[in-house]
């Protein structure tokens, strides 16, 4: 316990001090309390209410060579009554409600606020109501005066502090004594006032009681001394001779210092100067491809627009914390710090000024990856619509709820667990936990009375905390609460691996305790998340096992337009019966968990694995146990480097957090220095989580403001999130992703022979994932001129494949049924290609139960082609490396049957075995000398391919997310970017002839 000065009788403070008139921030939304709060303090209210206050303005760090080492500015406290009877009585239970802090803060140093009241006491000695009129408007004018607030209300968090900032926007609202209040508009920039959660918490968790350091010695009429710290004299209007290094002003630094993040002015100005205007321009080549019809071309005005990033906050419930909380619970602390003043923890820097570089944070880089804008994805959102439309097409439209419940169980998880646990826990509150509609994802808080009215009036206002949590995508709580799967009683006696296929997969994941999260350190220090969250930070290494991402990358899903009396084409009885029955006891776990039935009207139907990510790298050498590398050794580095190498450090040693600790300044009233001392760590595993997705990360970018996103970092002021997850992209395509090479060059007859090769690199097939994804070889031929003589696989600005007419290729859009025929047209799986309209395309496609191409994921019956290549290791099912590596188990049989190819590519050994190797036959024209010729093949990637566009914009022309897809689409900007005309570079070679 903090020691204090007793007294006997109460102190003078709080005999004729006055309570505020004010409500509990709980009891109206944000922005009404701010309109109520802000102006209060904004015109010092407190002061004539008679609260007690510090004995005189104080640093919060040293101030050398005219620079501000401090956590905050200059400051002088303010306490209401029930502060001041805390205090005196030793620091000792629970602070009331209603109880106020208010933290005067103007440019440092103290020093010359004291030294201005100094004189003003001199010049009127017999008026000292004169001197602290002048003194505010000292503060007001020279010092920048801004506040930051705490209003003490148990109902709204586990820390039970609203924490509020206080500022002018400019002189004339100063004049007018009018503070800035939030409107979350864009630009968009973290909110001034927060209940329970935010950046304050970084700090403020380290105190030892109640969240506050506050302290008695500090305050007017008590004994003691506050802290001090050194003061040099580079303030002072000085000859420079007469200053520290003869006024040396660390010119870099002290800029720094003026965007200092506890300026509220300064950060908002920061959030506005990063700003960028989103594009308008449509792209004609995606035009022509894809003409605006149907009314899917809106108007930025009609265009559905998320809800600001700051909107997206949840926190640690009052009494019991729950499972799901939001990023701003973590950012303060795991958000990095990027530069002098403030230290430099989880960033690197290219440059002086103070977030100068690149957050590779917890939460930096985590923002930025497709898991962290998973519930903002305009792509899978316009999936949905076109899976609702294909439902109410096919008569079961009935289906669309619980299809899209448990899609957003992993694209919006945090929202979509919470709401069944709490539906499930309180039947009184009458949620229902069976449904999450896309809907919620567009719901927040009310900020204002009438907004709250309306959400009351609609039937959402009950939801819009679940939808602020699913907009936070795979979100820090998912990742650390899940926890190993089980047996369920009466199951058979499985291992391992099947108990997890049996009970795990599609978003099935079972949870630890809701105020425990795990990570992979033994020796962390827990009191700071106890008291800010009361969650308690453990150690568990399944946080390392790549089966924890198999949950959201293994998806096994209903396949509602198949017979189902028989197999799914090419599965036997016994290998059905397998994947139905794992989707059986998903439902049953649901059920019995959480009361949840939503995904039991899909389990009547015949299944199949969607996505097989994790199943691809359980058959590759990557899981077996001399070559082993996990799903986090290469989506979470541990090395940094930028791509063109200026940068390179083999293993980040940092902090994992950033707290109030023995690093900073001194303040009375901490924890233990054991409980906060935060080490350093030689492991450090970077949160950066990308594949090969550039276009939606280039997407969000480009449109944070329809998305809802901000351009600027509120830790670091790093403004380089979104360019470094494309950053780790490019050098994950170029070195880590496959291997291209014409392994040789040879000519007969004015014909060319080239010998190309892919090689995967990765753990899993290539590309993986969705369905849709695609790859593909550019062979191109050109002369002495770089004139293009002959090309494969040659694309137009829109990212289609052409032929030499320049026209679409007749397979490029799987719709194009030749007279006589019953399918349409595609590109098999190659050995030999002597014609400018075949091209080695590496893709899975699948038809619906009519043999139409969809890309639909629950109508995927018949499999004419999969020819993505597969890992280095994989072993086929019934042959005896498969044998050897899994036993002789039915159930992994079955499901690692969806890590193989199918189509021509099946009799593919070379591509079976991680390799594809094909012979591409040129006829040269004629005239041309072979010798002159350079033969080039590249492999490009293609996330969202023109196809599967095509599919969206015409399957659900009138969804707001397809027509919000459609008017990002059209006018993205590739031209300079990873995905310039609609595809991204892996990997290529060129030759010439010996």
């Amino acid at each position: 316990m903090a020691s204090t000065v007793a007294s006997d009788e109460p102190s003078q403070s709080t005999q004729t001090a006055q309570d505020a008139d004010l409500p509990l921030p709980g009891s109206l939304p944000l922005v009404d309390y701010e309109k109520v709060l802000f102006p209060w303090v904004a015109n010092r209210a407190y002061v004539d209410l008679g609260w007690a206050q510090d004995k005189a303005w104080r640093d919060t760090g040293p101030f050398v060579f005219n620079m501000s080492f401090g956590i905050h500015p200059a400051v002088r406290m303010f306490y209401s009554p029930e502060i001041i009877t805390w205090l005196e009585g030793g620091r000792e239970g629970d602070i009331p409600d209603g109880a106020i802090v208010i933290k005067e803060m103007a440019s440092p140093p103290a020093a010359q606020y004291d030294e201005h009241r100094a004189i003003l006491e001199e010049q009127y000695k017999d008026d000292p109501s004169r001197v602290a009129e002048e003194m505010a408007e000292y503060a007001y004018e020279q010092g920048g005066l801004n506040w930051t607030v705490m209003v003490k209300d148990s109902t709204l968090s586990h820390g039970g502090w609203f924490f509020g900032s206080v500022y002018f926007a400019d002189k004339d609202d100063m004049a007018a004594r009018k503070p800035a209040i939030d409107t979350f508009e864009p630009p968009f920039s973290p909110p001034l006032g927060a209940g329970g959660d935010g950046m304050c918490m970084r700090c403020h968790a380290s105190a030892a009681e109640e969240l506050i350091f506050s302290a008695l010695e500090n305050i007017e009429g008590y004994p003691g001394d506050p802290l001090t710290f050194r003061v040099d004299e580079s303030w002072r209007d000085l000859p420079n001779e007469q200053k520290p290094g003869l006024g040396a002003d660390l010119t870099a630094m002290i800029e720094t210092y003026l965007a200092d993040a506890h300026d509220p002015a300064s950060i908002r100005a920061a959030h506005v100067a990063a700003a960028t205007a989103s594009p308008t321009e449509v792209n004609a080549a995606f035009a022509a491809t894809f003409p605006p019809k149907d009314g899917i071309d809106v108007t930025r005005t009609n265009l559905q627009a998320l809800p600001s990033e700051w909107l997206d906050r949840v926190p640690a419930r009052p009494d019991d914390t729950q499972h799901f909380l939001t990023s701003d619970n973590c950012v303060g602390c795991h958000g990095g710090l990027g530069g002098a003043p403030s230290g430099v923890t989880m960033f690197i820097q290219d440059g002086p000024g103070y977030g100068e570089g690149f957050n590779i944070s917890q939460y930096g880089e985590w923002r930025w990856s497709p898991m962290g804008l998973a519930g903002r994805d305009p792509i899978f959102f316009a999936q949905l619509e076109s899976e609702f439309a294909l439902l109410e097409q096919a008569g079961a439209g009935e289906l669309s709820d619980n299809l899209g419940t448990t899609c957003l169980s992993c694209h919006g998880a945090m929202g979509q667990r919470q709401l069944q646990i709490d539906a499930h826990a309180s039947p009184e509150l009458g949620l229902n936990g069976d449904v999450f509609k896309p809907e919620y994802t567009l719901l927040h808080e009310p900020l204002t009375q009438v907004e709250k009215d309306q959400q009351i009036a609609d039937g959402t206002y009950d939801y819009h905390e679940y939808g602020n949590l699913a907009r936070e995508g795979i979100s820090c709580a998912v990742c650390h609460h899940i926890a190993p799967p089980e047996q369920a009683e009466g199951q058979p006696d499985y291992n391992k691996l099947d108990t997890y296929l049996m009970n795990s997969t599609t978003g099935v994941f079972r949870l630890n305790k809701a105020n425990e999260l795990m990570g992979p350190y033994s020796d962390v220090r827990q009191k700071p998340m106890q008291n800010a969250m009361g969650i308690t930070p453990v150690h568990n290494d399944y946080i390392k096992d790549s089966e924890m991402c198999g949950t959201c990358h293994t998806i096994n899903l209903p396949n509602v337009d198949a017979a189902t009396d028989i197999p799914l084409p090419g599965f036997t009885d016994g290998e059905q019966a397998i994947l139905n029955q794992a989707a059986a006891n998903a439902v049953k776990f649901l059920a019995d968990q959480y009361g949840a039935t939503y995904r039991e009207p899909l389990a009547g139907f015949q299944h199949s694995v969607e996505q097989a990510t994790f199943l691809e790298w359980q058959n590759s050498e990557f899981a077996d146990e001399a070559t082993a590398q996990s799903c986090q050794d290469c989506h979470m580095k541990s090395n940094f480097q930028t791509p063109d190498g200026d940068i390179s450090i083999d293993q980040v040693v940092t902090q994992i957090a950033t707290i109030q600790d023995a690093n900073l300044p001194a303040v009375p009233n901490i924890l233990p220095r054991d409980e906060i001392d935060v080490p350093f760590r030689d492991d450090y595993k970077r949160h950066n989580f990308v594949g090969l997705n550039a276009f939606m990360v280039e997407m969000l970018s480009q449109f944070d403001e329809e998305m809802g996103l901000g351009a600027r970092d509120p830790m670091t002021y790093a403004t380089t999130g979104a360019q470094l997850a494309l950053d780790t992209m490019a050098i994950q395509a170029r070195d880590e992703t496959a291997d291209v090479k014409i392994e040789s060059l040879s000519e007969a007859n004015g014909t060319l022979e080239a010998v190309v090769s892919v090689d995967n690199k990765t753990g899993h097939r290539l590309p993986s994932g969705v369905g849709f994804r695609r790859a593909f070889l550019e062979v191109r031929v050109t002369d002495a001129s770089g004139a293009q003589l002959w090309c494969s696989g040659c694309t137009n600005g829109a990212g289609v494949i052409i032929g030499p007419d320049g026209q679409p290729l007749l397979t490029e859009f799987l719709d194009v049924v030749p007279e006589g025929a019953t399918e349409a047209l595609y590109q098999p799986h190659h050995d030999v290609i002597d014609d400018q309209t075949q091209v080695q395309i590496y893709e899975e496609l699948t038809q619906n139960a009519k043999k139409e191409f969809t890309t639909s994921f629950v109508h995927r019956v018949y499999h004419p082609k999969d020819n993505r290549l597969l890992p280095w290791g994989a072993a086929e099912p019934g042959t005896e490396a498969f044998r050897k590596r899994f036993g002789d188990s039915e159930v992994t049989a079955a499901f690692m049957k969806a890590t193989m190819p199918e189509g021509r590519a099946e009799n593919d050994e070379g591509l079976k075995q991680g390799k594809d190797e094909l012979t591409y036959r040129i006829a040269l024209p004629e005239g041309v000398d072979p010798a002159d010729v350079t033969v080039s093949a590249t492999l490009y990637s293609q996330a969202i391919p023109p196809y599967y566009l095509k599919q969206r914009f015409e399957t659900a022309p009138d969804g707001p997310a397809t027509q919000r897809l459609y008017y990002l689409a059209s006018r993205l900007k590739t031209e300079g970017t990873l995905i310039e005309n609609w595809k991204m570079r892996v990997q290529g070679d060129s030759a010439k002839l010996p």
